[in-house]
């Protein structure tokens, strides 16, 4: 009787997921994604992967199969990562910070000043050893 009434619930679970997707399951593809702004269609494609690939795992997993350096897993990585980047990127064009506590990808910049600062510095250093060094030669 339990394993029916679970069976029961997990059917009317579907049904009710059915009836949530069916404005979008009548629609062709390409004319959904022209309604999405690019944002929302990066963001319907990284669902996509990400649900494909989690019911992959959840059937790796009921094989039996070790999933730790699996290759599945990396990919999943790549998924999320790419996920935080396009809320990272939808954050930032409503104008708003990032929640506390989240990692955004960073982004090495150069600071051309500096860096022109240090090889000049590295520069007149490496020129003054020389002229030390030709100066000690020279009183030998």
């Amino acid at each position: 009787e339990e394993m029916v009434a679970t069976f029961h619930e997990f059917h009317n679970s579907l049904s009710s997921m059915e009836a949530m997707l069916a404005p979008y399951l009548d629609l062709p593809l390409d004319e959904m994604y022209e309604a999405l702004s690019p944002i929302e269609q990066a963001k319907s494609e990284l669902v996509t992967a990400y649900t494909v690939n989690s019911l992959y795992w959840g059937f790796l997993t009921t094989q039996g199969v070790t999933l730790d350096q699996h290759p599945l897993k990396k990919e999943m990585d790549r998924i999320q990562k790419y996920m935080r980047k396009v809320k990272l990127l939808e954050s930032e064009m409503e104008g708003v910070r990032p929640p506390t506590g989240h990692n955004p990808p960073t982004h090495q910049t150069i600071d051309k000043y500096a860096a022109a600062r240090f090889i000049k510095r590295g520069i007149q250093k490496e020129e003054s050893l020389k002229v030390k060094q030709e100066r000690e030669a020279q009183k030998r």
